[in-house]
């Protein structure tokens, strides 16, 4: 298990955390990132993620959780349940949260590209996760351990380090709003996996998981897990072999908002979001759906309805 600290509580200690104060949801770009600290960047180097402790406040949390539950629809029984909701309401502040914004500014960006009025970065997907007690992964989906591409080849999705700037590639950020215990169905890791030279054994060195390879049990024992409170923020590389796993914790369910970012010269994910939706956005929030381009004028800064992700 690994916990990586706040920026002021460098001790370690979960419990001398203090909630980062609330933020104006219609004026992101008043609210000051919170840089990342030299910790949390050696950590994220060394194991491909780190944990944030308690980065919101009760009242925040309270106001989400009423948000995702009442997006789940009555027939609900925990097996469908990625909710396309977390760029809606409340939710929707988490896209550029000063804490977010912090750390891809570290690890998804580089300075020219920085503004005022616009991020350099971009995101591109997001959902809502709601699990019941009971809720059982499978080994045809994300239960699988996987990565976007396998970490030891050359793509523009991978974790890359050079002039002692980390370039984290395809970043998730997973904002946990109950509690999480570890060995009890959160997100696990392959520590270190983001940065593999070799692959996972398996037949085929293109394949992005662990399927077939004869190391399996070996692999799944050195996964890592976490435990955290509500309100927590958990990021990774997509590079880093991860997996979902059964939700067995008996007194509460999970509930989690996955967003996706990426560099400004690339895209994974198709958006899947209305112009409608982002057109309601604080203009600063809505560079972040821009199109993946940056020749040109002055650069691709902003997002219009004739510039946007596909």
């Amino acid at each position: 298990m690994s916990t990586i600290t706040k920026p002021g509580n460098e001790t370690g200690a979960d419990s001398a955390v203090e909630p980062a104060a609330a933020f104006d949801a219609d004026s992101t770009s008043a609210a000051a990132p919170v840089p990342m600290t030299e910790e949390q960047k050696f950590f994220f180097d060394l194991k491909g993620w780190i944990l944030v402790p308690s980065v919101l406040s009760e009242t925040e949390i309270e106001e989400m959780k009423a948000e995702a539950y009442a997006a789940v629809k009555p027939d609900y029984q925990g097996k469908n349940s990625d909710l396309q909701q977390g760029y809606q309401g409340m939710l929707a502040n988490l896209l550029d949260h000063p804490a977010v914004v912090g750390i891809l500014n570290e690890i998804l960006t580089e300075p020219p590209f920085v503004g005022d009025d616009h991020y350099g970065f971009r995101c591109e997907n997001s959902f809502l996760m709601v699990r019941e007690p009971g809720w059982e992964s499978t080994v045809k989906g994300t239960g699988l351990p996987h990565v976007v591409r396998p970490p030891q080849q050359a793509n523009a999705m991978r974790y890359q380090v050079q002039g002692g700037k980390i370039f984290a590639g395809l970043t998730r950020v997973v904002w946990e709003l109950e509690e999480v215990r570890a060995g009890y169905g959160g997100t696990s890791f392959l520590s270190g996996s983001h940065k593999a030279h070799f692959n996972y054994g398996g037949p085929d060195r293109y394949r992005p998981n662990i399927s077939e390879s004869p190391w399996e049990e070996s692999l799944y024992a050195a996964m890592e897990d976490y435990s955290c409170p509500p309100g927590s923020m958990l990021v990774f590389t997509e590079s880093l072999i991860h997996a979902a796993n059964d939700w067995t914790n008996p007194d509460n369910r999970r509930c989690a908002v996955f967003n996706c970012y990426n560099s400004i010269w690339a895209q994974w994910h198709r958006l899947n979001l209305d112009h409608e939706v982002i057109d309601k956005m604080p203009p600063k929030r809505q560079s972040l759906f821009r199109g993946a381009w940056q020749l040109g004028g002055d650069g691709n800064r902003t997002y219009s309805a004739d510039n946007r992700s596909v």
